[in-house]
C-alpha cells in the first residue's frame, strides 16, 4: 500500500516537473497591447470588423497591423487612443449603411398562399418562398431586426426601417437575409441614391405582382450619360463611386416610373 502511494507520488513529481519545464520553453509571450487594446475595444464580438472576436481583433492590431478604424462602434476618442498605441496616423473612417433593397410595405406584397410555418424569413423562404408571389422580395417577418445587436432595426410596414443613429455597420442584418435584400454599402458622398429592388423579372411579371418594382425600363441608365445607373439581368444598379453631385442624380430618380430608386 505504502509502495503504491510513494509511486503515484513520485510520477505525479515528475510529470509536474515535465509540464513545468514544457511550460518554460514553449510559452508563447503576449504582446502587452493586446490586452491595452482589448480593454479598449466594446467586447460586443459583433464581427464588423472581419475578426472573430474583439480579442482576435486586438492581437491581430498589435501583431499583424490590422488598422484600429475597423472598429465601428467606439468613440471617437477611443479610437483616437487605439491609433496611439500601434503608432500609426489614423485614417479618416467611411460610413457605411445597410440597404434594403426592396420597397414592397405590406399592402405592395401579393400572396400567392397563405403561410402558415414558421415566422422567420429563413424558414419562410425554404417553404416555396412564403407564399409570396415575388421570389425576390422582402418577407417581412425580421430575421436581420432579430439578428441586430444595437437594436438599430425595426418592422415598419412589412419592411425593416434603418435608424442611422444607432446603426454600427455591423452587417449582422445582411447576414440573417436569406434572400440577400440588405447589402452594406460606403456613404462616401452627402446623399447615396440606390435601387429599392432585387427581382430579375421581366417588367411584365413585376408589373403585375408588384406596383414598386424594377421594370428594368433603362430611363435611368439612357438619360444619365455619366453612368449614374446601369440595367443588367432586369435589374437597374447604381454607380455609387459616381454620386458626388447629388443634383445631377437627385433628377433621374424622379424619372423613375415606379420610384424605385431612393436617396438617403
Amino acid at each position: 500500500m505504502i509502495a503504491s502511494v510513494l509511486s503515484m507520488a513520485g510520477m505525479a513529481v515528475a510529470f509536474a516537473s515535465i509540464l513545468a519545464f514544457a511550460h518554460s520553453k514553449l510559452k508563447v509571450e503576449e504582446d502587452p497591447r493586446v490586452d491595452e487594446i482589448n480593454r479598449l475595444l466594446p467586447g460586443l464580438n459583433c464581427g464588423a470588423c472581419g475578426y472573430m472576436s474583439c480579442h482576435d481583433y486586438a492581437e491581430h492590431i498589435a501583431k499583424d497591423g490590422a488598422s484600429p478604424g475597423k472598429c465601428r462602434v467606439i468613440h471617437e476618442e477611443v479610437r483616437e487612443k487605439l491609433f496611439a498605441i500601434v503608432g500609426i496616423k489614423e485614417t479618416a473612417l467611411v460610413p457605411k449603411l445597410p440597404l434594403v433593397h426592396c420597397a414592397a410595405e405590406i399592402q405592395h406584397k401579393k400572396p400567392v398562399a397563405e403561410y402558415t410555418g414558421v415566422k422567420t424569413c429563413r424558414a419562410a423562404d425554404l417553404d416555396f418562398g412564403g407564399g409570396m408571389q415575388c421570389q425576390y422580395g422582402c418577407m417581412g417577418f425580421g430575421d436581420c431586426v432579430t439578428a441586430c445587436p444595437f437594436d438599430a432595426l425595426h418592422m415598419v410596414d412589412g419592411l425593416p426601417r434603418v435608424d442611422e443613429k444607432k446603426c454600427t455597420a455591423c452587417g449582422k442584418c445582411a447576414e440573417a437575409c436569406p434572400r440577400d435584400i440588405i447589402k452594406m454599402q460606403e456613404k462616401k458622398f452627402g446623399k447615396l441614391f440606390y435601387i429599392a429592388c432585387s427581382s430579375h423579372d421581366g417588367a411584365a411579371r413585376v408589373r403585375a405582382i408588384c406596383p414598386v418594382g424594377c421594370v428594368a425600363c433603362g430611363i435611368c441608365e439612357k438619360l444619365s450619360p455619366e453612368g449614374f445607373f446601369k440595367v443588367t439581368d432586369n435589374l437597374a444598379h447604381a454607380d455609387y463611386s459616381k454620386q458626388g453631385d447629388a443634383e445631377k442624380v437627385r433628377p433621374l430618380a424622379a424619372k423613375c416610373p415606379t420610384r424605385v430608386i431612393k436617396e438617403i
